[in-house]
């Protein structure tokens, strides 16, 4: 059954659905906080390349799950950051994080280590407090 709420409207040009999934929402931020980091690192961030994906591929024995992982970096392939979608939306629901400060935070720890930097110097605001 079509209702003129699923028809594209002036509330919704496009028609259903009205809101955006989860998933879109997490590539959204992620994206705005790479394009903050681009702004003020652009050498740096030019030789990262980004990817989101939903859960790490864990060992059995894990005993930590990680927000991001790294690879990459060498003479032929630039380094490859993989932010994971579904344990930073969970950390940040059970600590009460924002969810862009959190994704803010892992990129920048994440960046600092593969390049060898401090966070500040990846990012002079950077404070692992949320505001």
């Amino acid at each position: 059954m079509l209702g003129p709420i699923s028809r594209p409207s002036k509330f919704a040009p496009r028609g259903l659905p009205l809101q955006r999934s989860a998933a879109a929402q997490f590539d959204e931020v992620v994206a705005i906080e790479v394009t903050r980091l681009e702004k003020r690192l652009p050498q740096v961030v030019a030789r990262v390349e980004f990817a989101i994906e939903d859960v790490p591929n864990l060992e059995l024995d894990a005993t930590e799950i990680p927000l991001t992982h790294a690879t990459g970096g060498t003479s032929h392939e630039p380094y490859r950051i993989v932010v994971f979608r579904r344990p930073i939306e969970l950390r940040a629901e059970r600590s009460g994080a924002g969810l862009s400060w959190l994704v803010r935070s892992a990129l920048v720890l994440e960046l600092a280590d593969v390049l060898a930097l401090s966070p500040e110097q990846i990012d002079p605001d950077f404070d692992t407090d949320e505001d």
